[in-house]
């Protein structure tokens, strides 16, 4: 199959999902989330203008109680929560020399960045149209119509799961289309932020908003991605869209708990549950256990690619 067919066939399993009521309602409920957080960020906001003339003194306060607590510590081999701590003391005291203030300014850009957190609901649609997309098939009598080619039976399942994939990058563009609109309603047209502040090789660095957005915005694209390949996968195997979005989405809330539950053990960190979070890592490495973003994101890689295959061949064998 050529390269330009093959598009052709994620262009058609795009232009399905585009026209599902499904879809559209899934763009509204993404729009009621952005609303809900723009409530609260105005809220927020007016709660907040009191703290700007005190903010200098809230951060002594809180770096003198740091103090306390590393002293307490051995400064060679501070535990998990010292080293959060030694960050928080270092981010703050720059802060303070620099005049940086932690209050969050409302702008525009600043609402978009807080909208990032919408994207967390984004893994529960996919897993939704990944466990409905064979079933629909079924319900629309075409699956007869794709099977009709043996050869082409892999690319069309591969097709399918690079649309779902695309559906992750609609839905965020959608987010932060929604975030502008309402943060421009909030606070107008003002693109003004402070800098983002992280805490690199035991110094403070300022990182810019863009770069801090697209890594906010982009960061749960494999986690999901697993997800969404384990969901497609049981929807082959199970001729069922229920079983396999019951036990994927149960899958998908447990992980955090699963990865916990297994953290002690010295082969869970080839387990996929132990890499579906990479917000725990803090400028590419784990503080709490050590491993690095990209051992992550090879295990998860590793994971996708399996499921997608088996189930690829399984979907070139079966009969409908």
């Amino acid at each position: 199959m050529s390269l330009s067919n093959f598009i052709g066939l994620i262009d058609n399993e795009l232009r399905k999902i585009f026209v599902q009521k499904s879809f559209i309602i899934s763009l509204i409920i993404l729009f009621i989330f952005i609303i809900v957080l723009g409530r609260w960020d105005y809220v927020e906001k007016e709660s907040g203008k009191a703290k700007v003339e005190n903010w200098r003194s809230e951060l002594k306060i809180e770096n003198k109680k740091i103090e306390e607590v590393l002293a307490e510590q051995n400064q060679s081999d501070l535990p998990a929560y010292a080293k959060e701590q030694k960050e928080t003391y270092e981010i703050n005291k720059y802060r303070l020399e620099h005049n940086i203030s932690p209050i969050q300014q409302h702008t525009v850009l600043d609402f978009m960045k807080k909208g990032a957190v919408v994207t967390n609901f984004i893994g529960i649609l996919l897993i939704y149209f990944a466990s409905n997309m064979m079933s629909k098939e079924h319900q629309w009598k075409t699956i007869n119509f794709l099977l009709v080619k043996p050869s082409t039976r892999r690319m069309i399942y591969y097709a399918k799961f690079i649309s779902l994939a695309i559906l992750y990058f609609v839905f965020s563009f959608a987010i932060i289309i929604y975030s502008f609109i309402i943060g421009s309603a909030l606070n107008g047209l003002s693109f003004s932020t402070q800098p983002i502040l992280q805490y690199v090789n035991n110094h403070v660095v300022e990182q810019g908003i863009l770069p801090s957005l697209l890594n906010d915005y982009l960061i749960n694209l494999l986690p999901y991605l697993f997800f969404v390949a384990v969901a497609y996968f049981l929807s082959t195997i199970l001729k069922t869209s229920s079983i396999s979005l019951l036990i994927s989405i149960i899958l998908l809330a447990t992980s955090d708990v699963i990865g916990t539950l297994l953290r002690t053990k010295d082969w869970s960190k080839f387990l996929p549950f132990m890499h579906t979070d990479l917000t725990v890592y803090t400028n590419g490495i784990n503080i709490e256990n050590g491993m690095r973003i990209e051992f992550s994101i090879t295990i998860l890689v590793i994971y996708i690619l399996f499921f997608l295959v088996f189930a690829g061949e399984i979907f070139k064998k079966k009969d409908v």
